[in-house]
């Protein structure tokens, strides 16, 4: 490090900074893809009006904070952390310390990976979305074969009831996401580097 100049060293720093911030932000692009389909299914179970104050992501619906806490739960429960400390390692094997090349494909590489929030989130939240559809279809028929039956009282427990009960049955699907997930961050972050190599 003593060859450096100053101006060097600042710029290795910045490289260095930019290497850790491209891998934060890889990893939250997961993370708000979860927490899309969160906000998706709280819709659907009629959970948007309660929110919880959470000092890093501001005001979120419960079911938000729930999914997050599963998110690292499962994060640290099936070990993949070592696929972030694992590209860690690898981006310092693709990157020496005074190298730095960004190639043209490295903005339609980050803006690919920035739409998988819409499309993981939605794949998330479809299952579970269609089943709390179909029984607002369902009270909405019965509202208009029996009227005396105040369907607003009666649809609003019965839906959280469905969504949280089709939620535990599908938990196992879930956590098969997201390792899945958290494995292809590995292999994502590992072809950014390459992207900067």
């Amino acid at each position: 490090l003593t060859n450096f100049t100053f101006y060097q060293l600042a710029f290795l720093i910045l490289k260095e900074l930019f290497i850790g911030f491209s891998l934060g932000l890889l990893v939250n692009i997961f993370i708000s893809a979860f927490s899309y389909a969160a906000e998706i299914i709280s819709y659907f179970m009629g959970l948007t009006v309660v929110n919880v104050f959470d000092p890093t992501f501001g005001q979120i619906s419960v079911l938000n904070r729930f999914f997050i806490l599963l998110f690292y739960l499962i994060f640290f429960i099936t070990d993949s952390y070592h696929y972030v400390i694992g590209s860690i390692v690898i981006s310092f094997e693709y990157l020496p310390l005074d190298s730095f090349n960004i190639s043209s494909g490295i903005w339609q590489f980050v803006i690919q990976k920035s739409s998988y929030i819409f499309i993981l989130g939605f794949q998330i939240a479809f299952p579970f979305a269609l089943i709390l559809f179909l029984l607002n279809v369902a009270l909405a028929l019965v509202n208009r074969l029996i009227p005396q039956i105040n369907v607003f009282i009666v649809g609003l427990p019965i839906q959280i009831f469905i969504g949280l009960s089709a939620l535990s049955f599908g938990a196992t699907v879930l956590v098969y996401i997201v390792v899945t997930l958290l494995q292809r961050l590995g292999d994502d972050y590992v072809n950014f580097i390459k992207f900067i190599g």
